[in-house]
């Protein structure tokens, strides 16, 4: 990382005006190496607050008390305080390297935690070891809100807070109806990275949560009480009932403290970017493809996804048997891909890396686990290795579309013994699909059982390339209780992340369905960054007033992504297109995306591409040649990190990447002139060379 200003931390113990600290004086550390960094306890302090500083500016971050605590009595009634004095908690403190360590206690409930808050140049690091905490009585924890309310603001105040939610939530601090709202870290929809931001005037804190992370929330608060407080922290799940085993591992949140250079959206980004670098050790793209031709072909290829096939969705039939399963609709052949992949040729689409979807025993969601044999009514394996050999001849990367998420009755691989199991020993059923009601599989008995099975006999049909396996990033983590194969969240997490690493070593990438961040070190593409829902538009949620690309700045130059479900089979002039190229995605394609009996349920985009006949296909692939020249123009840029994002006039943004180079998109119906003269067209996009 780059050289950051130190930080100088007044810890005025206020924040521990709830504590009967055995240190009757306040007290500094100071570091040799950090000589600038100390830490100032003041046990007589009245204000509550802890007030950081980093060099000249200063940005006040207060905090009332250390953590808000939910628990279960003997009785099971849950319990909620703040860990006040008044409320009966003791704190010891201790000094240690760069920091302090407090104990938390309460003698009357027997519960008791410890915190360490140490520094290191601008940034605070806040934990609660898991060794740290104890349970002498009946009592037992349930969650601890870690610094509630810490870097709060005020109604009105210049600011935002910064929500990683969809690509990128901003939070202004006014005109809120007043409330709290708790957001999960991961699962579908919600937020996709552990990171949030307070961005105060000009200066500004992201907040990483580097551990815990699976099972914490962020806690939003909007405009509350009389000074009408906003507010964004971390609140983590200790267990979700009374005799579950609680959290096995520390909980520990990093405050990057932001100069005004810094002090923005952007800047949370970046930080984060910079700690996946360092810590995770998550390489940008333009090192990995140099070990990776199947990723170096992805990056600049478009994406075509083909739906074989799939039985009646919504089913008619919930437990399906051989008796009572019902038939497949069959929309393209194995013979027919041919065609598809000699249509593209014919017309100039060279780089094409093709996704076949549903070529497995039972067509798309149909008998998962179960992968064989491949479908005999789109025309058997040996018309499939057929049309993967004709498809490569032609220069095309021919990929395969498995799940591991998903178990149906109907499955030769059916297996209770697989399945994940609720806390009182049900099976975990998922939604209802092609097969039927779908059970989610353990992922450890998912990678264990059928991965490792299955994944070399995919790859011995002829698939090669960034290989999909659905769900595996778009949904959980989540907990398995059957006592053969237990796992934490974060070991299902984990498992998840087997099956990915799994596929990339044998197909040579590989990409799943969404940008759940857990799966970042291992993914190399993710299908889109959310799912919109028409019913629920996310700018709607009381805390959203502002779209960024946030999720963008943080991984372009690392994965390749689509931002939207809006944005497949769109074209140039399109809105979505154009959103998709201001934030950085790839185009995505998709031969019957839609499939859904009843039309209001589709949700890949707004257009389907169909080859019902030559007529159609010729339709189809001729659509796509703009498209196809778009991403030629801006391919390069996926190896660039994007540095910049401006709104230069009304309906008209600039992305600027790490080469220099910018593109402007104009969302207006008549051009517009930058600053430099180029013009960018009506509804288009303009990429701006470097200037020498």
């Amino acid at each position: 990382m780059k050289h950051r200003r130190y930080l100088l931390i007044y810890i005025l113990s206020g924040l521990f005006v709830f504590c009967s600290c055995k240190t009757k004086s306040s007290s500094q550390l100071g570091n040799a190496y950090y000589p600038k960094v100390r830490l100032h306890l003041n046990p007589e302090g009245k204000d509550g607050l802890i007030t950081v500083s980093p060099g000249n500016s200063l940005l006040s971050l207060k905090g009332d008390t250390i953590a808000i605590v939910n628990w279960w009595n003997s009785l099971g009634k849950e319990q909620s305080q703040a860990v006040l004095a008044v409320n009966g908690w003791e704190t010891e403190q201790q000094s240690v390297d760069n920091g302090y360590k407090l104990t938390c206690s309460q003698p009357r409930s027997g519960l008791s935690f410890q915190v360490d808050l140490t520094v290191k140049g601008d940034v605070l690091t806040v934990c609660i070891p898991s060794t740290g905490i104890t349970e002498k009585g009946e009592a037992r924890l349930k969650s601890i809100r870690l610094l509630p309310g810490f870097g709060s603001t005020r109604e009105g105040d210049k600011g935002y807070l910064v929500i990683p939610k969809d690509v990128g939530l901003l939070c202004n601090f006014r005109n809120k109806k007043p409330g709290e709202y708790d957001i999960p870290v991961y699962g579908f929809n919600n937020c996709n990275m552990p990171l949030f931001g307070i961005v105060r005037d000009k200066s500004g804190c992201a907040g990483i949560i580097t551990g815990g992370q699976f099972d914490a929330k962020l806690h939003v608060t909007l405009n509350s009480g009389v000074q009408g407080i906003y507010s964004v922290d971390p609140v983590f799940t200790l267990r979700s009932f009374t005799k579950e085993n609680r959290l096995p591992e520390d909980v520990t949140v990093e405050y990057h403290f932001l100069g005004k250079e810094e002090a923005g959206w952007f800047g949370v980004a970046k930080r984060y970017r910079e700690y996946n670098t360092e810590y995770r050790k998550i390489q940008p793209l333009r090192d990995r493809v140099k070990k990776s031709p199947a990723l170096e072909y992805s990056a600049q290829a478009l994406e075509v996804r083909m739906r074989m096939g799939v039985k009646p969705v919504p089913t008619p039939v919930l437990e399906q048997t051989p008796e009572n399963e019902p038939p497949i609709r069959v929309f393209l052949t194995f013979k027919k891909l041919q065609d598809i992949f000699g249509e593209f040729h014919n017309q100039g689409i060279d780089k094409t890396e093709f996704c076949v979807v549903g070529w497995h025993s039972g067509g798309h969601d149909g008998r998962f686990p179960q992968l064989f044999p491949v479908e005999q009514a789109f025309g058997g394996e040996e018309e499939l290795r057929e049309a993967i050999a004709q498809g490569q001849s032609l220069g095309y990367q021919i990929v395969s579309h498995d799940c591991y998420d998903d178990s149906y009755r109907i499955s030769k691989d059916w297996n209770e013994e697989n399945i994940r199991k609720k806390p009182d020993g049900q099976l975990w059923k998922g939604s209802k699909y092609a097969g039927g009601q779908s059970y989610n599989l353990c992922r450890n008995q998912a990678y264990e059982v059928f991965a490792k099975r299955d994944e070399p006999r995919v790859r011995e049909l002829g698939f090669k390339g960034v290989h999909y396996n659905d769900v595996l990033s778009i949904v959980g983590p989540y907990p398995c209780y059957d006592p053969k194969h237990p796992a934490t969240r974060r070991q299902d997490a984990e498992a998840s992340n087997k099956i990915l690493a799994l596929s990339k070593e044998i197909f040579g990438g590989v990409q799943s369905e969404g940008p759940l961040d857990f799966a970042a070190t291992v993914l190399d593409r993710v299908l889109y960054i959310t799912i919109h829902s028409k019913k629920a538009p996310v700018m709607e949620l009381p805390y959203a007033d502002e779209m960024v690309p946030l999720y963008p700045a943080v991984y372009h130059g690392t994965l390749l992504y689509n931002i939207w479900n809006d944005c497949v089979n769109t074209g140039p002039g399109n809105e979505f297109y154009l959103k998709n190229i201001e934030y950085g995605g790839m185009p995505v394609a998709y031969f019957y995306g839609h499939f859904w009996l009843d039309p209001d349920k589709n949700w890949l985009g707004d257009r389907d591409l169909r080859y019902d006949d030559k007529e159609g296909l010729l339709k189809a692939v001729n659509g796509l040649r703009d498209v196809y020249g778009d991403l030629q123009k801006l391919k390069h840029l996926q190896m660039e990190f994007i540095e910049g994002h401006n709104q230069l006039a009304e309906g008209v943004f600039e992305t600027v990447y790490s080469n220099g180079e910018r593109v402007i998109v104009n969302y207006n119906d008549t051009p517009f002139h930058a600053a430099l003269g180029e013009e960018v067209p009506a509804r288009g996009f303009k990429l701006i060379k470097k200037r020498n």
